[in-house]
């Protein structure tokens, strides 16, 4: 019995080995160093509004020098929110489907204020990042099917929901409203499970209940849902950043994103 539990111990170690391994194939880390961005300020910015301008400029270099020229203006669209925090804006393209890698570990190294001819504001940054740069493509054989997502829901209303993949998957979802954000699932309630290809799972299920509420008159809110071919379970703070830069570590023809966005109201306050 010993022997057979410790054989077991090893496959499942060399299952997992050869998981990670599998998922570095389909990754490249490229370290690039003295990466410069500008970016020419308006009337109406401030001295830190051009100056991230002037870093997205550099991320949007660095992805070039990677190698990455395919969907630039994607990019660029992606890091403008990003950094206003307008994450509505890349869940309603298919931003986060097309591109085809992403910059992290960002260092400035030196940022350099001076005025054109104009008295126009011109900043210069010298950056070190991470560029990680995808080698494979979207899976379009793996696709997610979703119904019963409402566009308006009453305050304490339950969201109920179906499910079905066209190949195996396990689902992490968040919601995201105008104050907060919090993991749907899975939660303390509710474990993840393999959600077999082509078989309707229904959301949540018997165990809990996804009560939506609001101290608004209306709220607006949005629904992400990740489905990954492997177990990739997210372990960090739940905001849009971590969330994305979590995304952003999954190799695109691994995962699928489903977004859905919806107003809850609360009738008491009208």
């Amino acid at each position: 019995m010993k022997k057979y539990k410790i054989f077991l111990v090893i496959q499942f170690l060399m299952c997992v080995a050869h998981l990670n391994a599998n998922s570095q194939e389909k990754i490249e880390e490229i370290n690039l160093r003295n990466i410069k961005g500008v970016a020419i300020g308006n009337n109406n910015e401030s001295i830190e509004q051009v100056t991230q301008r002037a870093i997205n400029e550099a991320k949007v270099e660095a992805l070039k020098k990677a190698g990455i020229e395919e969907n630039i203006s994607s990019y660029t669209d992606y890091f403008q929110s990003e950094n206003n925090e307008t994450f509505e804006e890349v869940f309603n393209t298919n931003i986060l489907s097309d591109i085809r890698g992403a910059v992290k570990s960002v260092e400035i190294l030196e940022t350099k204020n001076t005025f054109d001819e104009f008295n126009k504001l011109n900043i210069e940054v010298l950056i070190n990042c991470t560029v990680v740069k995808y080698n494979t493509k979207k899976d379009f054989s793996f696709d997610i099917w979703v119904d019963g997502i409402g566009m308006f829901y009453q305050n304490e209303e339950n969201l109920i929901f179906k499910v079905k993949s066209t190949k195996n998957a396990y689902a992490n979802m968040f919601i995201f409203n105008e104050n907060e954000a919090y993991m749907v699932f899975p939660n303390d309630i509710e474990k993840s499970f393999l959600l077999k290809e082509n078989v309707e799972y229904k959301f949540p299920t018997d165990k809990a209940n996804y009560i939506l509420t609001t101290k608004e008159k209306a709220e607006n809110h949005r629904i992400i849902m990740i489905f990954t071919k492997d177990e990739i379970s997210y372990t960090g703070e739940v905001n849009y950043k971590d969330i994305i830069d979590w995304i952003y570590a999954i190799p695109p023809d691994m995962r699928i994103i489903e977004t859905f966005s919806f107003s809850v109201v609360n009738e008491n306050k009208i």
